[in-house]
């Protein structure tokens, strides 16, 4: 898994609208992945959605995943 998603880090980073996009891996918990995106506003994170290498990943992902993938969504406040 840790593969696939460092295969989407790049190609998302170029995308239009992409603020950031970091991968993590949690350290008391190897295994455990966070990634961390920022787009421009809701339609570059659908455009996001759409693109053929998240689709490749989104096709393969329910296998991998122990719980299912939470998006959280925050308002940045300053």
């Amino acid at each position: 898994m840790s593969s696939a998603l460092q295969a989407l880090v790049m190609p998302t980073r170029q995308e239009p609208g992409c603020l950031d996009y970091q991968l993590f891996e949690l350290t008391d918990e190897p295994g455990t992945f966070y990634m961390r995106e920022s787009f421009t506003d809701e339609l570059a994170m659908e455009a996001h959605r759409a693109t053929p290498h998240f689709q490749a990943f989104a096709a393969q992902m329910d296998g991998w995943l122990a719980e299912p993938m939470r998006l959280v969504r925050l308002t940045a406040i300053n």
